[in-house]
């Protein structure tokens, strides 16, 4: 249904957003994960200093285990954010284009100017979609931020 121009300014706002929301998780790696996995790793290396030459291999592994618990929770809470971050910006684009096919009668087909303005709906609605998304991306980070205090 989309024409080459529609599709490629749709295009061009996906892939802000998709920038956007990497910036975002680029900095809590940077910020919080990297941190957490340094403080993850020096515990490792902490659980052989105080097994020695002696201790079992067992307390090393469920030492290790204890220590890569708040690495793994921090970065299993950034998954699920950005995942239904991704899955919410999904979900109004489909309902956008759900819209813009339901507007479209039989006679339509090859109006090009009655089909120009169900694509002009559509690029509009995608847009506010999208901003709303944007908005999203502050309260997202707070919330995976949350999980790693």
């Amino acid at each position: 249904m989309a024409s080459p121009d529609l599709q490629s300014k749709v295009n061009q706002l996906t892939a802000k957003i998709e920038g956007d929301l990497t910036s975002v998780v680029d900095e809590i790696e940077r910020t919080k994960l990297r941190p957490i996995g340094r403080q993850m790793h020096a515990c490792i290396v902490s659980c052989y200093d105080k097994a020695g030459k002696n201790g079992r291999k067992e307390q090393i592994e469920q030492c290790s285990q204890q220590c890569q618990i708040p690495y793994q929770t921090a970065g299993a809470a950034t998954q699920q954010e950005v995942g239904n971050f991704q899955n919410r910006l999904n979900r109004a684009m489909m309902q956008c284009n759900d819209d813009a096919q339901g507007m479209v009668t039989p006679d339509m087909q090859h109006d090009t100017r009655k089909m120009k303005k169900v694509e002009d709906s559509l690029l509009k609605c995608i847009q506010s979609a999208i901003e709303n998304s944007r908005s999203g991306l502050k309260p997202m980070k707070q919330r995976i931020e949350s999980h790693m205090s």
